[in-house]
């Protein structure tokens, strides 16, 4: 703990950084995905792209020609992507504003 009382990051016990999964990373990997980083891949039947995330999970481009609410955004130029964990949606991301939607598992949680 700080002195002011207040927790800082490189104080509090954490997993190690390769397997955690947290809001900060879920958005470093959607500036990557929006931006055209390294470490964007294609999906070869849809062509939609992804990154890999930490703890096993995916960060995917929401597509625009499915019908739905979040592809009807995508369609008009908004940036929606999901994170995704052996097929279960964990995250939304629209314009960089993280959704929490579940933990990953008990044991690996995506912090805030």
């Amino acid at each position: 703990m700080a002195a002011s009382g207040k927790k800082e990051l490189t104080s509090s016990p954490r997993q190690a950084p390769e397997e955690e999964l947290s809001a900060g990373v879920i958005l470093v990997a959607f500036e990557k995905l929006f931006g055209g980083g390294r470490g964007v891949a294609k999906f070869a039947r849809s062509g939609l792209r992804y990154v890999k995330l930490p703890a096993g999970a995916i960060l995917v481009e929401q597509n625009p020609k499915k019908h739905s609410e979040w592809a009807e955004l995508a369609s008009k130029g908004r940036r929606v992507a999901w994170v995704l964990h052996d097929g279960e949606y964990l995250a939304r991301v629209v314009d960089g504003e993280v959704g929490l939607l579940r933990a990953v598992n008990a044991s690996s949680k995506i912090r805030k």
